[in-house]
């Protein structure tokens, strides 16, 4: 309909009886509506709105807008006097609902036709109808309808919602439950059974919710309900299976809403009976794995922050148990997200020396972790309880603490904290974090997973510039203490155009270089494997006559050798050119990576250790927050690393000049 008429039918049948009909006094359409309409019974015009042309055309529009917040409840239009278009049997009600533009974002049409016997006569004025004498108090929200009688002609009813209360700015969503566990096999209800929204009036005087409601994401509308400073209330999927579960929600629970939360995340809108936002927002279910499906919540972690901060991940923890926190605040329980961290581990250790994993706290609060587990295995809650922290372990505030394989969570351990011993691969891994009280999973997590890693490396967070972490090679091991920094070379990339000013890709290259003082070859004569690229790119270093880069020397990795060549010219002497197998960089920003040979598993399978890598962008994605440089999306510059010995998955480490292929 949108951007194509402004015109929509509508065809409603129903049928009536004889008796239904016998003995009815008045007849009322009842309709809310966005811009305006014309209606009819069995092929009669009996009403329509000021904002319906005289003359109807099939692509009729609005002559102007009704406001939303005139279309919140339904309208009354008295059709009393067309009682005698109905019959018994099939009876239709036609309506042609009109929009203002065809631009226009929104269309609404809701109707209802309803009938009665006794109560008033058509004209006659409610007993509870107020003639207005001066001003009227309202001491909560309220719907007021309102007309006026000229003469014997009465004016159409119009109706305005007036609200009461610092209900916008006290009013807050504290609590998602969008993705519950599956419940047990034979279970009577379903995961959605289980979905949630808890809010909380975070002001100092109570408010009345009346004509609050939700608009996007799910659909409900609050009644006349007091809301105290601090109290909560829910609004859920099915409120018999909570209620079921907890007999205390039956008193916080305010109704059952339409729709359904997005196990993928989604938009939700809350706004005031006048239309006003209390939120806007979208939540994401990449924000914490135990939220989505695992039983935990999404809560908020301070209900006095602006409402702006609701879209962002860092205003979210999880629940401190599984089921969420209905109605009370579970803050305290489990330490804040990022409180406590894999920081640090030894995976691939010399002869006699132990595997180790390093944990650190980050606050400036001490923190206890006994009853926690660790595990080398994220899959289920039992493979997330193979060796338990000893009770009464208190993490100093930004303190460290070591477990090692031989002396806590290994095989030859005789700790009684071991439920199910293990290790870790030098092929790769994962470690989980997860705390616990009583022996039972709570919901604070934390969670590694890393790549292959050279014999005596250890793999550690390193803060970037944007304060995002990366988990990679450290420069030395440091166990109990802060990390060093991360291990760079022998090889970096440190120089790649990625999209030439030409527009021909087949002039792209990537600049190697060699750090170090020695000679390195791109080729593992212990394990007869060469060099690769592992990411972006594809190209294998030759096997035969292997590719050496002498000390300080560099490499060009090209698309193609002729074009490359024609644009740059003849690399110095000494620099050797490699022709890329397949591929090209992606002028949106990619991840290129470069890897030497690693270990094989029982499996035959070859993994690679990581050497470097840089994950680049064009400084456009998104446009406005994107800190690479710019100047080297077609514009002629390239892609330099400011620093051979700096880190190079980190945007402060690149600048854009002018390509040297080949050259320092």
């Amino acid at each position: 309909m949108r951007n194509t008429n402004q015109t929509c039918y509508i065809r409603i049948p129903f049928t009536t009886t004889a008796g239904q009909l016998a003995g009815l006094t008045w007849l009322s359409l009842n309709v809310r509506y966005d811009d305006g309409f014309a209606a009819y019974i069995n092929g009669t015009l009996v009403c329509k709105t000021s904002t319906a042309p005289e003359t109807l055309q099939w692509n009729s529009g609005a002559l102007g807008s009704h406001d939303d917040s005139l279309a919140v409840l339904l309208e009354s239009f008295d059709l009393s006097s067309w009682l005698g278009l109905l019959h018994p049997g099939d009876n239709i009600l036609a309506i042609h609902a009109l929009n203002y533009t065809a631009a226009s974002t929104d269309f609404l049409l809701s109707a209802q036709l309803v009938g009665g016997t006794g109560g008033l006569a058509a004209g006659s004025i409610s007993p509870s109808a107020l003639p207005y004498a001066g001003p009227v108090p309202i001491e909560q929200t309220t719907v007021v309808k309102a007309r006026v009688l000229s003469g014997a002609q009465w004016s159409p009813v119009h109706e305005a919602v007036y609200a009461a209360g610092p209900v916008a700015e006290s009013l807050r969503i504290t609590e998602l439950m969008y993705h519950p566990a599956e419940p047990p096999a034979g279970s009577s209800w379903t995961a959605q059974d289980l979905e949630y929204i808890e809010l909380t009036n975070i002001g100092g005087a109570t408010i009345n919710l009346n004509q609050v409601r939700f608009t996007n994401g799910v659909r409900f509308t609050f009644g006349d309900r007091l809301l105290a400073p601090g109290q909560y209330v829910l609004v859920a999927s099915n409120p018999d299976t909570l209620v079921s579960m907890d007999v205390s929600l039956a008193a916080v629970i305010a109704g059952r809403y339409t729709g359904q939360l997005d196990n993928s995340g989604e938009r939700l809108k809350l706004v005031d009976a006048v239309g006003a936002t209390i939120h806007d927002f979208r939540y994401k279910d990449g924000w914490y794995a135990i939220t989505d499906g695992a039983g935990f919540s999404l809560t908020i972690r301070d209900p006095q922050a602006a409402p702006n901060a609701w879209s962002d991940k860092s205003a979210w923890r999880p629940s401190a148990m599984v089921g969420g926190s209905p109605g009370f605040d579970d803050s305290g329980v489990v330490p804040e997200p990022g409180a406590i961290v894999i920081n640090e581990v030894l995976a691939h250790s010399h002869a006699e020396a132990s595997d180790w994993i390093e944990l650190h706290n980050t606050t400036g609060q001490m923190i206890n972790i006994g009853g926690w587990y660790l595990s080398d295995n994220d899959g289920s809650d039992t493979s997330r309880m193979k060796y338990r922290i000893p009770i009464g372990t208190i993490l100093p505030a930004g303190g460290y603490i070591v477990f090692y394989e031989n002396l806590h969570f290994g095989a030859a351990s005789t700790d009684p904290g071991v439920v199910v011993p293990f290790a870790l691969s030098e092929n790769g891994e994962e470690v989980v974090l997860r705390s616990a009280i009583d022996g039972v999973l709570t919901g604070y997590r934390n969670y590694e997973d890393f790549g292959a890693s050279a014999t005596g490396v250890t793999l550690g967070r390193y803060r970037k510039s944007d304060g995002s972490f990366n988990f990679v090679a450290m420069s030395s091991p440091t166990p109990g203490a802060a990390n060093a920094y991360p291990l760079v070379g022998p090889i970096v990339i440190n120089e790649i155009m990625y999209n030439p000013p030409s527009g021909n890709q087949n002039e792209e290259y990537v600049e190697l270089h060699n750090i170090t003082s020695s000679s390195v070859t791109l080729y593992d004569y212990i394990t007869s494997q060469p060099w690769k690229f592992t990411d972006g790119i594809e190209l294998t270093f030759p096997s035969v006559s292997p590719v050496t880069i002498p000390a300080g020397g560099y490499l060009l990795v090209v698309k193609d050798a002729a074009a490359f060549t024609a644009c740059y010219g003849t690399p110095p002497v000494g620099v050797q050119m490699l022709p890329y197998e397949s591929g090209n960089l992606d002028n949106a920003g990619e991840k290129v990576e470069i890897s030497m040979p690693g270990d094989v598993d029982g499996s035959g399978i070859r993994y690679y250790i990581r050497v470097d890598r840089v994950n680049y962008s064009d400084g456009s994605h998104p446009l406005g927050s994107d800190p690479w440089p710019a100047a080297a999306d077609g514009a002629g510059h390239s892609l330099h690393r400011k620093g051979p010995a700096l880190y190079g998955n980190d945007v402060a480490n690149w600048r854009s000049a002018a390509p040297t292929p080949g050259r320092p």
